[in-house]
């Protein structure tokens, strides 16, 4: 087991937070294909699942007021009030943050599908590889960047950390 930070490395928050801008701005690029709608709605889900998270999840964060290793921490503790550490991962209000996420995330990924059936072009497909490229690297370096280095995470608390074995 890797040590748990109190405080996330600059290096780490920053590469998370450019990396998460990086993936968000080339998910709009590729719902943009589909039209305003698309990008529209996707933005204002985003928002709205991104202000959930940061209200309901980590308000009740460990981390809330520091460097967490998505740079959420800070930010969440300039607008919102810290709520109770021990609701992590029980509140009700913090579950459906949990369900905007993962109705929020593949979003993109399947208007990139779509938007590629209903007009294929080079450059619809160097957006979508280009996604799907910054998805899986997400995948690959986040367990070891974040997850591995979590109070939440070790604690078994976390929804997108593995569950710690007994």
């Amino acid at each position: 087991m890797m040590e748990c930070y109190e405080n996330y490395p600059g290096s780490v928050v920053a590469f998370n937070s450019l990396f998460g801008l990086a993936g968000f701005a080339v998910g709009l690029m590729v719902l943009a294909q589909l039209g305003t709608w698309a990008w529209v709605g996707y933005l204002a889900l985003y928002l709205l699942e991104m202000a959930s998270v940061l209200a309901f999840a980590c308000t009740r964060c460990c981390y809330y007021g520091k460097n967490c290793g998505m740079g959420y921490g800070k930010l969440s503790a300039l607008l919102f009030k810290k709520r109770a550490e021990e609701e992590f991962h029980k509140a009700t209000s913090h579950k459906v943050a949990g369900i905007l996420l993962l109705v929020t995330f593949p979003l993109p990924i399947l208007g990139g599908i779509a938007s590629l059936i209903v007009g294929f072009s080079l450059y619809r497909l160097l957006l979508f590889l280009t996604l799907i490229g910054l998805t899986v690297v997400g995948f690959v370096t986040r367990p070891r960047l974040v997850c591995g280095h979590c109070k939440q995470a070790e604690s078994g608390r976390c929804m997108m950390a593995p569950r710690k074995k007994e």
